[in-house]
């Protein structure tokens, strides 16, 4: 049994060449095209949980906003570093304003008296941003070099699951977006090609099989670089640009007539 002519490995063989993709632009039912491109989609999203679940600490600007913005004022900084130093079971406030409030062993009438509160125990500390409540062990394992970076680590250690869900979603949501108006998109413009008497393509499955064909390699190589120097951003780059650069070398090759691939001459259509 030969390998190569059998779903998928005749699909990854096909995506590296650009003549090919025109050639097999039929290959793909419309279940296996579904298929493939949520295996493309996937890979696009693979290198974000792998990188969040590098990290030691996380932004949490677009997590806890209020909470982030308050952590960078020195009066509040000062107030954490004093907390975290002393392990005391004394209740007592150290610092607050109309919006914050961080102390030691707050009473829960304290913590929901300002729609920040952060209240630091011996063994754990609790966070408090308007309806996201926290309950965050304070891990040994992690050094205090500073009260924000501590503060950072030590949440993250206790919800990276979570912030790894969060972006999972919000960067698979975005790829699934992009990647399908690319996938749509160029095959319709290809698809206008119809009306051109010299074109092979007739149908709107072929111009989606022709792209799907083309946007393969780009896929991997954004998993690959996402492994290495990961940037969503440039993930979705590069998917774009090796697509159009594949489907610009395929129609140089091919220039979308089966004569032209057959025998070097321009086959016309009625």
């Amino acid at each position: 049994m030969d390998l190569r002519n059998r779903f998928p490995f005749n699909y990854w063989l096909t995506s590296v060449r650009p003549k090919q993709m025109f050639i097999h632009r039929h290959d793909l039912g419309w279940l296996k095209m579904i298929l493939t491109w949520i295996i493309l989609l996937a890979l696009m999203i693979i290198p974000v949980p792998v990188y969040y679940g590098r990290q030691t600490q996380v932004n949490m600007d677009i997590l806890l906003p209020k909470t982030t913005e308050a952590v960078k004022k020195q009066a509040v900084d000062q107030a954490l570093t004093t907390a975290f130093a002393n392990k005391t079971t004394t209740r007592r406030v150290l610092y607050q304003d109309s919006q914050v409030i961080v102390g030691q062993n707050l009473s829960k009438v304290q913590a929901k008296s300002r729609p920040v509160s952060i209240t630091v125990q011996p063994k754990r500390f609790s966070l408090l941003e308007d309806k996201a409540a926290f309950q965050v062990p304070r891990r040994a394992s992690i050094p205090f070099q500073s009260a924000k970076q501590y503060f950072n680590r030590q949440w993250y250690a206790e919800n990276k699951n979570l912030v790894t869900m969060y972006f999972v979603t919000l960067f698979g949501g975005i790829a699934f977006v992009t990647a399908l108006l690319l996938w749509l998109g160029l095959a319709f413009f290809i698809w206008l090609t119809r009306f051109n008497r010299s074109t092979s393509i007739q149908k709107y499955k072929e111009s989606l099989n022709l792209v799907l064909n083309a946007m393969g390699g780009g896929a991997v190589l954004a998993c690959l670089v996402g492994f290495v120097h990961f940037e969503f951003g440039s993930l979705l780059v590069i998917l774009s640009f090796w697509t159009v650069i594949m489907i610009s070398i395929m129609f140089w090759q091919t220039r979308l007539n089966d004569g032209y691939v057959a025998t070097g001459r321009m086959q016309t259509y009625d």
